[in-house]
């Protein structure tokens, strides 16, 4: 299944909507939008209680967004109906950041059968397609894990690489952070402000056009190859402030083909409270 949907790109029985949406500085915001009006047969995801665990996000000691644990999130998405064979197109109206944090979970349970809605809701609006309020009932459904390659890094193993004087044939670390936080001039949501050693900012908000979509996987193929050079998808290492916008990254090396490269799901938010 190809990871980027187009709103007008057919549907079958298979296909299951996501919402994704939220605001970082709203958290209830997503939800209220969702019980506004959503893409018909959605199911709602929030990024604090189904994408993060709450529990260990009151410890503050993980980073903001701390993954829960995967019989967890398997649980969630059986409640909202999710099968083996579900096609999950998730959605948010901010150029595809929460989006593609859900994305990144399912392959990290091994439901490699997702994607993300190009454009988002206002992309779906603007197709003609219309909107719903309905939240009908759903029957349990049967997701079950798969084993996969883990593509996540952990703070131990950020430390060893900044240690070891954060050589390139280890990894590239990739910050996704708008490049006044990466440098270190603002910091509005973390207690310390700057970058990882050695770490190099690609801002999220360069995957996208003008019009809010994904660029052409050539053009990202390009800009891509420009950052990394020759090296191994593999041993890239993406990151940003809590680890969600870093699946934006992510997902867009995914899209020009560079596969296989890792999330560090603690990011900043972690790492400056230990450093």
């Amino acid at each position: 299944m190809k990871p980027l949907f187009e709103a007008t790109d057919p549907l079958t029985d298979k296909s299951l909507f996501v919402d994704c949406r939220h605001s970082l500085q709203d958290t209830e915001y997503g939800e209220k939008q969702f019980l506004l009006s959503h893409i018909p047969g959605s199911f709602f995801a929030h990024l604090d209680q189904n994408l993060s665990d709450p529990k260990k996000i009151k410890k503050k000691n993980f980073g903001r967004h701390p993954l829960p644990e995967k019989n967890d999130f398997l649980n969630f998405l059986k409640s909202n109906g999710v099968n083996n064979n579900s096609h999950l197109i998730a959605y948010d109206d901010s150029g595809g950041v929460y989006a593609s944090r859900f994305w990144w979970m399912l392959q990290m349970i091994g439901h490699n059968n997702g994607s993300i809605l190009n454009g988002g809701i206002d992309a779906w609006k603007r197709s003609g397609k219309l909107l719903d309020k309905k939240i009908g009932s759903v029957r349990k459904g049967n997701i079950s894990f798969k084993r996969t390659r883990v593509f996540e890094w952990k703070l131990p193993e950020v430390k060893a690489w900044v240690s070891a004087k954060h050589k390139d044939e280890i990894a590239i670390v990739i910050d996704a952070r708008a490049t006044e936080r990466f440098i270190g001039l603002s910091e509005p949501i973390d207690k310390k402000a700057g970058h990882i050693p050695g770490a190099i900012n690609r801002p999220f908000t360069k995957n996208l056009g003008s019009d809010g979509k994904f660029k052409p996987a050539l053009d990202l193929e390009k800009e891509y190859k420009k950052l990394i050079g020759d090296s191994n998808p593999a041993n890239i290492v993406h990151m940003c402030g809590s680890g969600v916008t870093a699946c934006h990254n992510l997902f867009s090396m995914e899209l020009c083909e560079l596969t296989g490269s890792n999330l560090y799901v603690g990011s900043w938010s972690e790492w400056c409270q230990h450093n």
